[in-house]
């Protein structure tokens, strides 16, 4: 089952920016997408598998509220 991190500040199902997508850049160089759904926030990186959040997603998500607060 696929796992979505979802801020508690943000309702996403039907939000306007779903379907957007962030680059990332890792910090070993890597580039990753971490991407809106109606679910919630996702990233393309195994950590985000394994742990439904990762360092790139709550990024993203840290900038999103910022800008938005």
């Amino acid at each position: 089952q696929k796992k979505y991190l979802k801020p508690k500040w943000l309702n996403s199902e039907g939000h306007w920016m779903v379907g957007t997508v962030w680059p990332v850049k890792g910090s070993t160089g890597k580039d990753y997408e971490v991407e809106l759904h109606d679910k919630g926030f996702e990233c393309n990186c195994m950590g985000f598998g394994y742990h439904g959040y990762c360092k790139h997603s709550k990024g993203v998500v840290k900038k999103l509220e910022i800008a938005w607060s």
